[in-house]
């Protein structure tokens, strides 16, 4: 079913229509589910995503040494 002053697709099937609403439905859906409900309590402040400073890399190869570097 084409929109109105648009013409329909030649290759139109039932399956590409059912595909096309289901896809606008489910965008319905994430839309209307994407905040939580107006009666439901959300904190004000949020906690940040990482808490520790930048992660270090190790060079080491070998598993003993990579062992000795974390242990100091």
């Amino acid at each position: 079913m084409a929109r109105v002053g648009a013409r329909e697709r030649k290759t139109e099937t039932d399956n590409e229509r059912t595909r096309r609403a289901c896809q606008r439905h489910l965008t319905d859906l994430k839309r209307a589910h994407g905040k939580p409900p107006p009666d439901v309590a959300v904190k004000a402040t949020s906690t940040p995503i990482r808490m520790s400073g930048v992660a270090h890399s190790s060079n080491c190869t070998s598993p003993g040494a990579l062992c000795a570097e974390l242990m100091s």
